[in-house]
This record gives structure tokens, sequence and C-alpha cells, in this order.
């Protein structure tokens, strides 16, 4: 007997779907409605969030250490010739002479270019028919204080090369150099007394710091009654007039 419940159509069972494609994938997500894009900050990572604090962390703490301590040359100061420092009057450079020696001193070559203000200038006592202090002064970025401080005095110091190098002075130096207190604005004083060749001596002190370079030659002392404290004295009092601090 025939099987009612048989399937009389004759169709046959429809065929598996096809396996979902990559563009299919794109394709149902794009018709997705979009939803609320959440903000930038839950968009990054944890740790893209802890290495970007350590970095924050570590560029706050340099700039209030940089606050603290300032920074590398947290101290600059120039030097500027003044019209008067105590006793002492500059004379006017009436004959160009003062100008002719700072040009000899610094010349303008690539090697001086360390220096960015520098003079030459000549002080004297009241009453003085002439010149009683030669002083020479520089401004600039000095990695060996001490060398440049050497350099004004005539070369290394002879008590501790062999050989002298002839520097600024009128004559190399003979004797060692007297070091002294530098006084409140810190680096180095040194000072020296040496012939003339006239019979006297002429004695000079000079200091240094990283930012400034001068000097001072006592032109009315003699080897009698050399004072080379006294003259430290001086350079300290002339360096203090003629420093200022750079902003």
């Amino acid at each position: 007997m025939p099987n009612n419940d048989a399937d009389t159509t004759g169709s046959t069972a429809e065929p598996a779907p096809a396996p979902e494609t990559s563009a299919d994938r794109l394709k149902s997500r794009w018709a997705e409605p979009e939803g609320p894009v959440p903000p930038w900050y839950r968009r990054v990572s944890r740790r893209t969030w802890k290495v970007s604090g350590g970095v924050l962390a570590a560029l706050v703490a340099a700039g209030l250490l940089a606050t603290v301590l300032g920074p590398d040359d947290p101290v600059r100061n120039r030097l500027d010739p003044v019209q008067s420092i105590g006793d002492l009057t500059r004379e006017p450079d009436t004959s160009g002479s003062y100008a002719a020696r700072n040009a000899e001193i610094f010349p303008d070559t690539l090697a001086y270019l360390r220096f960015r203000e520098h003079f030459v200038t000549g002080y004297r006592r009241p009453g003085s028919t002439g010149t009683d202090f030669i002083v020479i002064g520089a401004t600039g970025n000095f990695s060996s204080p001490v060398r440049e401080l050497d350099d004004l005095l005539g070369g290394p110091d002879p008590s501790l090369a062999p050989v002298t190098v002839g520097g600024h002075a009128p004559q190399a130096p003979t004797a060692p150099y007297t070091a002294f207190p530098a006084g409140p604005l810190g680096g180095a004083l040194k000072c020296s007394a040496t012939p003339n060749g006239h019979g006297g001596v002429l004695a000079v002190c000079a200091w240094a710091d990283f930012t400034t370079v001068g000097s001072v030659t006592d032109l009315t002392q003699n080897a009698a009654d050399l004072d080379l404290p006294g003259l430290a004295e001086r350079a300290r009092t002339i360096r203090a007039a003629m420093t200022s601090r750079v902003k």
C-alpha cells in the first residue's frame, strides 16, 4: 500500500549554506547600528597608561629638580667697566690705546669665540696724573677657569710647569703664583709679581669662574713695598663692582 505520508512533490533537500566569508562578516558589521564611541581615555590600554604615566612622572620630577637646583649653569654673570669704584675713576680712552690693547688680547678669530664681551680699561686714584691700574675683563663660557686665569697672568704657573708659555703679560712670569680667597663670587684668584724690565715689578691679580675672567695690574707697586694681599683685596673689590647677573 502506498505511503500517503511520503513526499509526493519530488523536491530534494535544500543544500547547506556556504561558510561565512571575511567580506560577509565585514558587511554584517557595517550593517549594525553604531554604538556610542568610548572616550579617548577608555580606548587606551592599561599598559599604555602605565608607560605614559611613568614617562610623565619622570618629566615632572626632572622639571621640579631643575626648578630647585637650576640649570647646568645656574649662575651666569657678566663684567662691565663702571665709571667709578671706590676711590678709583675710570680713564677715558681718548687715544684709543685701550681699544687697541683689547683687540690685541682678544683677536677676532675662531679660537676666541668663547669670549662674548671683553674690554681693557684704566683707573686712577684721586690726584694721580697717570694710570694706576689696568683692568682686563671678559665674559663667556670657560670650561677651564684656571687655565683662563693663568693665561691672563702670562702663562702656566712656573712652579707647576718647567716651561712657561708667554701670554698677554709684557713678560712671561718667572715667579710662582700665589692663590688668594676669591671672595663671595667664587671661582679662583691668583696673584703674581714679575720684573717689568725697568727695575720695578709688575704686580697683577687675576680671577676666573665659568662665565667671567679678569685681571687687575697695579702700575704703582715696586719691589721694595710689594703688597700682593692688598692687590688681591683691590681685585675682589673691582670684580664685585663690575659683576652683574645675566637674566
